[in-house]
């Protein structure tokens, strides 16, 4: 339904949610104080999701030119969304009251992320463009719960930063990591709501992660109550006790096409409709850019900008005593046409420093450092088109590379980043970390997946692939799976959970060989791959529902029991074990540094030990990306 005709008394759906044995109107119905002074009033809500702490322009990050228009193709960057919000709210504040918020997943993305527990610098920046809210999406966790913590402790050293708001969030255990985020909860920077008084209306905001969000959550001891419970239980307390006026939902869920191909339902979606005294949702997580609201019920505007800081979402609402109608809405693009804003680009520029301290330096690498050359964009798309198909190949590549294992596997949607080519095709660690940038180790604590290996029968590989060839909904192309020393051809008509027809080994140069994928193979296989597909992995038969069965061995063919008895074990008998980087033999865990500690190779490391072996062209230059028949080799092979 169009936004313009989104008018609806919001008094009459509420009794009739009421009578239809929904919500009561308690619960749903605006306050008596707001009825009777009968509030007319237009307000604005600017609004991003999902930025991945993309602080700068990738297209790729040596072309960023925040300062000067119309000389780069980047989206993004956090100085140019600085400028395009400040522009945005100084537009309508003669409106009405103008509100910025942020749908969740603001941080892991980029490096700047990997090293927010050092720096904080995702909120300090937010703070800085004047957002006033925020929400948890899964990504937030990805350093774990005390990780979280101290990325929000050190933030808020700095100054202000927006309201983290955590509706179903529970940080009430005893686990040592929940203390940060406790002392934070008990200071008031993490909250279940937010009242803001602005323009004479009041607004209660709430933030919910979403059930299908929390599957990617590593969130350790945290507990994650049912989103449409805990914010029926905080839209009660809104209405009746804070007598809000608008209530206004950012929620981690997502949104999903309906049957006619349309975005029509998801989470962000089935929120509103189970909880009516929901006005406006900000949704998030599935990186949508929605180019007009969904109308929930005809009255509630579901909106999403996206992914990356790419666009700047406006949303124009005007309330007359009951009704609440939408006047406007549009997304604003992140480009070159924005003079981005000095303050906000010094503050980036300082941060840096912090980033390559953190992240990189204990492995030889800078931030900004150059380390090769691609002569034709390298996107990471969802299907197995050739230019997808040769990042996908080379980042499973470099993984097989760096372990010695007989398969480097990942899925689609751990690639996060393209690789662009630009105006000079210079990639540096800033743009190749943004390919890999989840996740963190085992022993080394430091930002990254660390590469896990595990052994595995022909029968289970299979298993492995039947999962993640069925695709998620909310995910479209994300769980698709790439290799490299493994080949599969699948058909997708056949019945679900059965589509593999073949599984070869082997590769390009040696060439493939079938095995055998039926229940009496035996013999078993090397399988390398980020930590966080590897979690997903092992819990495939819980997944599945038991409808596949699959087990992480040791070489021995024990079962796995747990990571640090993989980290305890000689490689020779290992399941899932840190790949060794920089020793002689090559069959144990790894030691390494003045203290002797493990050290994990990361999953960005992988990839950028890969390309700086690449060759160049010429002597002394950077190492060049191939891109021939050959690198676009197509290893997932579909009948049809």
């Amino acid at each position: 339904m169009p936004a313009k005709n989104a008018t609806l008394s919001r008094r009459k759906f509420l009794a009739g949610a009421a009578a239809a044995g929904g919500t009561t109107v308690l619960t749903g119905a605006l306050p008596a104080m707001a009825q009777e002074k009968s509030l007319k009033s237009t307000f604005t809500i600017l609004h991003t999701n999902d930025m991945h702490s993309n602080f700068v322009g990738m297209g790729p990050a040596s072309d960023y030119t925040p300062y000067t228009l119309n000389d780069d193709k980047t989206r993004g960057g956090y100085a140019r969304l600085a400028t395009m919000i400040a522009t945005r709210k100084k537009a309508r504040e003669n409106q009405g009251p103008v509100l910025i918020v942020d749908g969740g997943d603001f941080s892991m993305g980029t490096a700047f992320a990997a090293a927010s527990r050092e720096i904080g610098g995702e909120l300090q920046v937010m703070a800085r463009m004047g957002y006033d809210a925020t929400t948890f999406g899964n990504h937030e966790f990805d350093l774990g719960p005390d990780g979280l913590g101290q990325a929000i402790a050190v933030a808020s050293k700095a100054g202000r930063i927006p309201a983290v708001l955590s509706s179903n969030t529970d940080f009430s255990g005893s686990d040592p990591t929940l203390a940060n985020l406790q002392r934070l909860s008990k200071a008031g920077l993490v909250r279940r709501y937010l009242v803001i008084e602005r323009g004479g209306v009041r607004f209660g905001l709430l933030g919910v992660l979403g059930k299908e969000a929390q599957i990617y959550t590593s969130g350790g001891a945290v507990k994650f109550p049912d989103p449409v419970e805990s914010a029926r239980e905080v839209v009660k307390t809104l209405r009746e006790i804070e007598k809000v006026d608008v209530v206004i939902a950012l929620s981690h869920g997502g949104v999903e096409k309906g049957k006619d191909g349309r975005f029509t339902t998801g989470e962000d979606v089935r929120l509103p409709e189970a909880v009516p005294g929901i006005d406006v949702v900000i949704g998030a997580h599935s990186h949508t850019a929605l180019l007009e609201p969904i109308m929930v019920n005809g009255r509630t505007p579901v909106v999403q900008t996206g992914l990356e800081g790419k666009n700047l979402g406006e949303l124009v609402i005007t309330i007359d005593g009951p009704k609440l109608t939408v006047d406007a809405y549009q997304l604003h693009p992140i480009d070159d046409t924005i003079a981005g804003d000095p303050v906000i680009g010094e503050q980036i520029d300082k941060l840096k420093q912090g980033v390559s301290a953190a992240v990189f330096a204990s492995r030889g690498y800078g931030v900004d450092q150059p380390l090769a050359m691609t002569t034709q964009d390298l996107p990471n798309t969802f299907t197995d088109i050739a230019a997808g198909t040769i990042l996908a190949n080379l980042v499973t590549d470099s993984f097989r590379k760096a372990t010695q294992a007989d398969i480097g596997f990942t899925v689609n949607g751990m690639m996060r980043a393209p690789l662009m080519r630009g105006k000079t095709g210079v990639l540096t660690v800033y743009d190749v970390f943004a390919v890999a940038p989840l996740g963190a180790g085992v022993v080394d604590t430091t930002a990254g997946s660390a590469m896990v290996t595990g052994y595995f029968t022909g029968m289970d590989l299979k298993n492995i692939l039947e999962f993640f060839l069925t695709d998620n909904p909310a995910h479209p192309g994300e769980y698709f799976p790439r290799a490299s020393g493994m080949r599969f051809r699948y058909d997708k008509s056949r019945p679900a959970l059965d589509v593999v027809t073949a599984i070869e080994l082997g590769d390009i140069d040696r060439g493939y060989k079938a095995i055998d994928t039926t229940d009496k193979a035996t013999r078993l296989y090397s399988l390398t791959c980020p930590l966080m597909v590897g979690v997903i992995l092992v819990a495939i038969p819980k997944y599945s529902k038991g409808k596949l069965a699959l087990v992480a061995k040791r070489k021995d063919g024990q079962p796995l029991t747990s990571r640090l008895d993989a980290l305890d074990a000689p490689r020779e008998n290992s399941g899932f074990l840190l790949a060794p980087r920089g020793t002689v033999d090559r069959n144990s865990v790894a030691t390494g540094g003045e203290d002797g500690g493990i050290r994990e190779v990361k999953e960005w490391q992988a990839i950028m030990d890969h390309l700086r072996s690449l060759p160049p062209k010429a002597k002394g230059e950077l190492p060049v990306i191939p891109v021939d028949a050959r690198a676009a080799e197509v290893r997932a092979i579909r009948a049809g």
